[in-house]
């Protein structure tokens, strides 16, 4: 199977010193973008928690979706089901983004790689509406520089721009690695 030979290739890679040193980037942020077919979704995430476990390595993977649910632990999974019943999904996104625009995720993904070598960023597709892998990306190189970050992203990168699920086209990203 094609996508678990990449995988197994990219873990192989993360291992090198070269890698963990981030050698060879010239001046670039240490951000990476492993792409693959959505439709190998839960392959890809199956094979994150398993090499993550095993690779010995201090890596910390964060799921999108799981921290913006976290960021709302007083209002809890009930009350945002129960905002979206009464209000509406749209009207549920809109009161959920000011909080995620004030870098509040970010500042939590920043804490997070204080004790990391590496970071894996998972559910960019659970998340879509909400956020957007080149605007986090963007966020984060104000406040995470010093250690790799690799989002999993169902779709297509280019080097130039990503493209969610093979169909939404987002606005360019050019700083990331495609690896």
């Amino acid at each position: 199977m094609e996508i678990q030979k990449k995988l197994d290739r990219f873990f192989e890679e993360i291992q090198k010193e070269d890698f963990l040193q981030m050698r060879g980037l010239g001046n670039e942020v240490p951000y990476f973008i492993f792409d693959y077919e959505p439709e190998h979704e839960l392959i890809v995430r199956k094979s994150v928690r398993y090499f993550a476990e095993r690779i010995h390595l201090d890596i910390k993977v964060l799921n999108l979706f799981e921290m913006v649910i976290g960021l709302f632990e007083d209002i809890g999974l009930d009350g945002l089901k129960q905002f979206e019943e009464e209000q509406g999904t749209e009207e549920l996104f809109d009161a959920l983004r000011p909080t995620l625009e004030e870098e509040q995720l970010v500042d939590k993904i920043a804490e997070e790689a204080e004790d990391a070598q590496i970071i894996f960023i998972t559910g960019i597709g659970s998340v879509f509406k909400l956020i957007r892998a080149h605007e986090l990306l963007n966020q984060l190189h104000a406040k995470v520089t010093n250690i790799p970050i690799v989002i999993f992203y169902p779709g297509k990168y280019t080097g130039q721009g990503l493209s969610l699920f093979n169909r939404f086209e987002s606005n360019g990203y050019y700083r990331a690695f495609s690896i």
